[in-house]
């Protein structure tokens, strides 16, 4: 198996069928991953920051949410609608197993779905993939940024202000959990971010344990 960069923006595309069965091989994964996670919220600027840090980098980009949608050819909001939340987040996992598994020396940016450390198998798996980055932000500007999203399906037929309270004070412990660093970029410029999550990864890829696996 073999991940492939699409021509024209960096963003990564994987061989169809990734997400069919894959399992942990016996063994085991590749521990030396160098991979800039970024993880936090719908709204919080994961899909943004990430280009942009990957333009900075020069690092190819990986959406997984993409991926998922990719892979299936259907979108995430049908993906909810038609089989549930609970079958979503398993796509999330059988996708982070493959990304680690994958004996790689490349580097990408990997943005997630706001909701994939609430299995703990993800938490693990993202930390087993690189330096994870909170892009942590003040939950009214989360508001402002989400008002007029129609794809995104945990706000579907509810107060979305109250959605985001509830999933902001039951996800923080998870992102901070999961998180080698966090930034909040409520108020700071789309460069700023991408330079200091940089300056970030740098100081992270540089410690001599860094790689190992998590006990």
């Amino acid at each position: 198996m073999s991940i492939q960069t699409c021509p024209g923006d960096g963003t990564i595309s994987l061989p169809a069928g990734c997400l069919s069965h894959f399992t942990m091989s016996s063994s085991g994964s590749h521990n030396r991953h160098r991979h800039i996670i970024l993880i936090g919220l719908m709204g919080c600027g994961k899909t943004t920051v990430g280009r942009e840090l990957s333009k900075l980098r020069g690092t190819p980009f990986l959406d997984t949410d993409f991926v998922i949608e990719e892979q299936l050819g259907r979108n995430i909001a049908d993906i909810f609608s038609d089989e549930g939340e609970d079958y979503f987040r398993k796509l999330e996992t059988t996708l982070l197993r493959y990304l680690v598994q994958e004996k790689t020396d490349a580097s990408y940016i990997i943005s997630t779905g706001g909701g994939i450390v609430i299995r703990p198998e993800n938490r693990a798996l993202l930390r087993q993939l690189g330096y994870n980055v909170w892009l942590n932000v003040d939950v009214p500007v989360l508001i402002q940024r989400t008002a007029r999203a129609n794809n995104r399906p945990l706000l579907h037929n509810v107060d979305p202000a109250e959605r985001l309270k509830t999933l902001f004070a039951t996800r923080r412990p998870m992102y901070e959990e999961t998180a080698h660093d966090q930034f909040d970029t409520s108020a700071l410029e789309l460069h700023e971010v991408a330079r200091m999550i940089n300056q970030g990864a740098e100081r992270h890829f540089s410690r001599p344990d860094t790689g190992r696996p998590e006990e």
